[in-house]
């Protein structure tokens, strides 16, 4: 039982062993590290809720068979190319994709498609104006480009190591 608690709590039990190695050796740097840590969690704890309550929703909402014929092997070429197109738009830290992604995959989305997501995601439409104004138009574009161009045979070559080790 211990053996398990360690095993799935490790990260946590770490944690919390590194902070009273701090209290006893550096109390008042180490109350401070408490405050930032506790302050930082407190501003991203409603948006992980929230990503949760979505992941649950999407798992509700949208059926399986949907999720299969569009983003699994059923989809082809055209289930890749909606998970580039889609990485392009999605916004927000890579931690609140993560757990959709992995619920889209558990509802039938293929390996190579949440690859594709998480490959295209650095380009993020809605920052190319940006990266624009301080990078200009040859570097953006290129790098968009290429990013995207290489999504699909990346996710393609994930699928294929993915497949090879459930083997």
């Amino acid at each position: 039982m211990i053996r398990t608690l360690i095993r799935s709590q490790w990260l946590l039990l770490l944690t919390i062993g590194l902070y009273l190695w701090a209290f006893i050796s550096a109390p008042e740097r180490a109350e401070r590290a408490l405050a930032i840590g506790a302050g930082t969690f407190a501003s991203v704890l409603l948006l992980i809720v929230a990503v949760f309550g979505l992941v649950g929703l999407l798992q509700v909402w949208i059926s399986r068979e949907l999720i299969v014929r569009l983003l699994g092997r059923e989809g082809g070429l055209k289930g890749l190319l909606i998970a580039a197109l889609c990485g392009t738009l999605l916004i927000g830290p890579a931690y609140i994709i993560f757990p959709l992604l992995m619920s889209i995959h558990k509802q039938g989305a293929r390996w190579a498609v949440i690859t594709i997501v998480l490959t295209s995601y650095a380009v993020k439409l809605q920052m190319i104006p940006i990266e624009v104004g301080f990078l200009g138009w040859p570097f953006s574009l290129g790098r968009a480009v290429v990013t995207i161009a290489l999504a699909i045979p990346t996710g393609l070559l994930v699928e294929a190591l993915m497949e090879r080790r459930a083997l």
